[in-house]
């Protein structure tokens, strides 16, 4: 069981860009499956439907059956705290994961004490209650199995690897706790196809409603394709480099993943589960550049401009959802826990603050506005960046205070002003308009002030943030010689 956490003072003032969520309503049908689709490292131009060169078929085939978004942001730039934030629907300042666990055994205080908090109530947790049956297959990046594993989080089932894979070596392949002997990466997206396909077809025989949290190594490294879905140039190329950030092969990669994601739609539609199915799409966060595409945005994965956090992003509920939908709102990973909750019929424990939204109503078509119209851009414990519908700003900074894997990276690493874009006509953020709009330049300014209260900065600690279970100062290049907890 999980320990309880007290409830918010009723005091605690709540700003509009951590409003509570709607109210979820229950579903008005049978409890439907939900299988979320997590890609790792994959950026807003890499899929055929979001401009990409390279073909995706089975995905943009999902897209088109659903909703596919183009103004979807992940919570974080990189991969545990988003991973974090949309199993829980809460920022990662907020549910007390804004870092990173790194799977190193040389290093065994940190991960001792890094990882999801098991105070934490994640979607599977949620679920359990209404009779679900729960898996996670693939990448965690959550913790350590002891304490912070699949199956001390809400999953029945767990198949996978702990963290990403090594380059050039294999890696302890787990089912549940156990050790099914090292595999390298190429190996590993049959394994999780396999697993995932697997588990739905024994839901379906028990007749019980399944969630399935899909957790691909695919794109990110150690860029190690197959060669059946390599061209002959892309082939030659990973020969030479393998192991090496080589955009060359990434291609490659999308292929491989598109042709996973069309065996598991093809499962789903034998089992004649498509019409009784959610299922959800996304990427962790942006492109490892100069590998993956951003598309129109700036920068990429542990970035807070537009190219780390807006990803690609559909949904798609045969029957409920309408197909060919295209839908500019604004929208988060945030928002996909308090949405599975409407559509099942879930309670949202009323002791926590949610980040996220109800979405069935924009999904359904009876409105195309998004609930959502703030949002606040962590790198780590730093406030980087807010947003209040298409103005976004980003806020002074030094790259001394940043957290470790940001550090110098981007062009404001060291940032002395403000700097104000309009993304409605200025994707790329190159445009400053804080000299010409200082009425929303001030504006925008006390939202970071409110926000930065309540979820905190780098040297402040905000009014709804757990106290630190990590060691060290992590807002600095040289957090890995801090001390660290005995």
């Amino acid at each position: 069981m999980k320990r309880s956490r007290i409830a918010l003072s009723a005091g605690l003032a709540l700003v509009a860009l951590l409003a509570k969520p709607q109210s979820v309503h229950a579903a008005d049908e049978a409890k439907p499956n939900i299988l979320i689709i997590y890609v790792d490292d994959m950026g807003y131009g890499d899929l055929g439907s979001y401009g990409a060169e390279t073909k995706s078929p089975r995905i943009d085939r999902l897209a088109a059956e659903g909703v596919r978004f183009t103004n979807y942001l992940s919570a974080c730039s990189v991969c545990s705290p988003s991973r974090g934030a949309l199993l829980t629907g809460r920022y990662p300042n907020r549910n007390g994961l804004p870092v990173c666990p790194n799977g190193n055994p040389r290093d065994p205080g940190w991960n001792e004490f890094v990882g999801l908090p098991l105070s934490e109530v994640t979607i599977p947790e949620m679920l359990k209650p209404l009779g679900y049956a729960t898996a996670a297959f693939g990448k965690w990046h959550l913790g350590e199995m002891e304490p912070y594993g699949p199956r001390k989080q809400g999953f029945d089932e767990y198949v996978g690897c702990l963290y990403n894979f090594p380059v050039g070596k294999p890696n302890v392949w787990l089912h549940n706790e156990e050790s099914q002997g090292k595999i390298r990466f190429a190996q590993a997206h049959q394994k999780l196809t396999d697993a995932t396909i697997g588990f739905m077809k024994k839901q379906k025989e028990a007749e019980k409603p399944f969630f399935i949290y899909l957790s691909h190594y695919l794109v990110h490294g150690p860029w190690s394709p197959n060669k059946e879905f390599c061209t002959d140039k892309e082939w030659a190329s990973y020969q030479k480099k393998k192991g090496r950030m080589n955009p060359v092969v990434l291609p490659a990669m999308v292929r491989e993943l598109d042709h996973h994601v069309g065996l598991v739609l093809d499962a789903l539609s034998e089992l004649g589960l498509d019409e009784d199915t959610l299922v959800i799409f996304a990427s962790d966060n942006g492109p490892w550049l100069p590998a993956g595409s951003s598309g129109p945005f700036s920068e990429g994965k542990y970035s807070t401009k537009e190219g780390g956090h807006r990803v690609p992003a559909m949904i798609r509920w045969p029957g409920r959802i309408p197909a060919e939908q295209v839908s500019d709102a604004m929208v988060s990973s945030l928002d996909l826990l308090p949405t599975i909750a409407a559509a099942s019929g879930a309670t949202l424990p009323s002791d926590r603050k949610y980040d996220g939204f109800d979405l069935l109503p924009l999904l359904t078509g009876k409105t195309k506005e998004s609930p959502r119209t703030e949002f606040a851009y962590y790198n780590g414990l730093t406030l980087e960046a807010i947003r209040r519908g298409p103005w976004k700003m980003h806020l002074p900074r030094k790259s001394t205070n940043r957290v470790y894997w940001a550090g110098t990276k981007g062009e404001y690493a060291n940032l002395d002003h403000v700097v104000l874009n309009d993304l409605s006509g200025d994707l790329a953020e190159a445009e400053n308009l804080a000299p010409s709009q200082p009425e929303k330049t001030k504006d925008l300014e006390r939202l970071a002030a409110e926000t930065r209260a309540e979820l905190g900065d780098w040297n402040v600690k905000g009014t709804d943030q757990p106290k630190s279970s990590y060691p060290g100062n992590l807002n600095t290049p040289n957090w890995k010689k801090a001390p660290r907890r005995k």
